[in-house]
């Protein structure tokens, strides 16, 4: 049985602090926030606020292979199973009761961001008219250009400011300006470890896998702007350190480097990791991950998390993630890519083969497979479409490897 690292014990002791604090909390003094994944969080820390994030408690609900069961519940009330199942296995979860961490604590107030879907939008509309309770809506419009533009900075800013005497009416607190401050630069030291800690895939060999970070990103999802999970990524990348200097390998003999793009398939994992393995392959990163790298001009805050947050990636345009796979293939010297084509997150695969097409006609061409799945429900994926695909894949990278090493000179 393998031993748990110190920082692999600390990431439980999080995980069930996160679950459990809000349920304990006196409401008054920590009122409870629900989130969609990428919101500002440092404005709800500033005043004690607890947030959670269904999307997050979904990710388990997958990973524990309770989606279709909760997915279901959901559908027998009407919800389409076309709509994203994140918000299918929470609403499943509301309505049934059942969850891996045992529910989510009810909520005080809800925060959206629709820089990562439209979907989001009706899910917390929905939340509201159920928990009769307010919800704040961050607008951040969709970027068609390669520079975000001055007036949907301004734009976005405006409602960040907005945001401030919104949560002061809803919590009954001042806002404490010294505070935001401080805790964005706690928040802005973790997105830094956090990016040091996905740099050591540079490695050769890399100390984990893509699906090692699906795991350790969790506190900079939940937990982020808070001193814990600042100390757990110290932790962390004193560990993976330590693994490099002693050039540990996540993937025995590790011979393919190979990038995920998309959101993972909670549920399979495990089978996936091990079938690349049989062929020492290793997803050494992910554009999912670095999603989460949020770093902030602290003399500027306000305008600086206008940027950052507008600045997600699936709220870009296909030239930028285009750009963005260019860089992290010469990066991390990348023999090849798997693409998620997930039936529950249409902006994340929107153009999918489009980009595929554009950068094989580019100097960054890789082998490229495309999959379906999804992220939560196992009925839309298939394992004997994946093995095979990926046994399409791997074939040709097969060929142009040294039998002993990467790729061969030419």
């Amino acid at each position: 049985m393998l031993k748990m690292s110190h920082a692999g014990n600390y990431l439980l002791g999080l995980t069930m602090l996160h679950y459990t604090a809000p349920k304990q909390a006196d409401r008054k003094k920590n009122p409870v926030a629900w989130c969609s994944s990428i919101v500002p969080v440092e404005f709800l820390r500033a005043l004690d606020v607890l947030p959670l994030f269904p999307e997050n408690h979904a990710a388990l609900i997958g990973a524990r292979k309770m989606g279709v069961e909760l997915a279901e519940a959901a559908e027998a009330i009407g919800y389409s199973n076309d709509i994203c199942s994140y918000a299918r296995a929470d609403i499943g979860h509301i309505l049934t009761g059942k969850s891996p961490v045992d529910g989510l604590a009810r909520p005080d107030f809800l925060v959206c961001c629709n820089n990562i879907c439209g979907t989001v939008v009706k899910w917390y509309e929905n939340l509201a008219k159920h928990f009769h309770v307010p919800l704040f809506l961050l607008d951040t419009p969709f970027n068609h250009e390669r520079e975000i533009s001055e007036h949907s900075l301004r734009y976005v800013e405006g409602q960040l400011r907005e945001f401030i005497p919104w949560l002061e009416g809803v919590t009954g607190k001042i806002f404490d300006y010294e505070r935001f401050q401080e805790i964005a630069m706690v928040s802005n030291e973790t997105s830094k470890l956090w990016r040091e800690v996905l740099a050591l895939a540079k490695h050769k060999p890399a100390p984990f896998t893509a699906f090692d970070t699906f795991n350790y990103m969790a506190p900079i999802v939940t937990m982020r702007g808070t001193p814990e999970a600042l100390e757990y990524y110290r932790l962390l990348l004193d560990e993976l350190l330590q693994k490099v200097k002693e050039g540990a390998a996540a993937v025995p003999g590790e011979k393919y480097r190979l990038l995920w793009n998309g959101i993972p398939v909670w549920y399979s994992m495990r089978p996936m990791l091990q079938l690349l393995a049989k062929y020492r392959a290793n997803l050494v990163c992910s554009t999912y991950t670095n999603g989460w790298v949020l770093e902030f001009d602290t003399d500027n805050l306000l305008g600086s998390m206008a940027r950052v947050y507008s600045a997600i990636m699936i709220n870009q345009s296909l030239g930028l993630k285009l750009t963005n796979l260019q860089k992290m293939l010469s990066n991390f010297d990348l023999d090849g890519i798997i693409h998620h084509s997930n039936r529950s997150c249409k902006p994340y695969c929107f153009g999918l083969y489009d980009l595929s097409r554009q950068l094989q006609a580019s100097n960054h061409a890789v082998p490229e497979m495309i999959f379906d799945g999804d992220q939560t429900d196992p009925r839309h994926f298939s394992w004997a479409q994946f093995e095979s695909r990926f046994q399409s894949f791997i074939e040709p990278l097969m060929l142009t490897q040294s039998p002993n090493g990467y790729r061969r000179q030419s």
